[in-house]
């Protein structure tokens, strides 16, 4: 249990405070579900492996970006190409600028 506080500490450090809380709560469950009064170190690995940290997510993100489902959805905004919703994105901002220049500026 001492090498559990150890690794909780750490991973608190590392991580943040409510990720650490979040994971100490998880990791008494996973221990009572095995019927243990004290949290081991598996315990800690399982939930790890279960839940991760902003840092692990934002990791894993960038990683597989190009595997997402909606991943072409962005490609196909940045070169104005319909995309089916009935939003032509480019159009709509072509209609803002010529309404902006042919209105004449107040200065006050």
């Amino acid at each position: 249990a001492d090498d559990a506080l150890e690794l909780m500490a750490r991973i608190g450090m590392e991580t943040s405070l409510r990720y650490a809380i979040h994971m100490i709560i998880t990791a008494s469950l996973a221990a009572e579900r095995r019927k243990s009064a004290e949290v081991e170190i598996e315990d800690i690995k399982k939930v790890y492996r279960l839940f991760v940290d902003v840092k692990r997510s934002t990791q894993y993100l960038m990683e597989y970006n190009k595997e997402f489902m909606f991943n072409e959805l962005d490609e196909d905004a940045e070169y104005g190409v319909d995309n089916g919703d009935g939003d032509d994105v480019e159009a709509e901002d072509d209609e803002l600028a010529d309404s902006a220049a042919a209105s004449p500026s107040k200065k006050e």
